[in-house]
């Protein structure tokens, strides 16, 4: 599991080098280093999956749980009938 801070958005999948500054209004990372262009989402699942590639299999859900929840109602409702909404 990466550390919530881990910057896979602002480092470059090809060369790994890190862009300090990187505003969420740009959907596009340009590499400074290397030119490598991609959509800033598809840069980051890169990285994320390079990450995961290095660390090894995961042995824990990504809210660190050792087990699968049970099966219930949303929000814990012990009822199937539909409540009105609260204002």
């Amino acid at each position: 599991m990466a550390d919530r801070w881990f910057p896979s958005s602002k480092t470059c999948s090809a060369c790994q080098t890190v862009k300090p500054k990187l505003s969420l209004a740009q959907r596009v990372f340009t590499c400074g280093h290397c030119g490598v262009c991609l959509d800033r989402d598809l840069n980051a699942g890169l990285n994320l999956q390079q990450y995961v590639a290095r660390s090894g299999r995961e042995t824990v859900n990504g809210r660190g749980a050792d087990q699968k929840t049970q099966p219930g109602w949303a929000g814990g409702c012990e009822t199937s009938t539909p409540q009105p909404a609260q204002a």
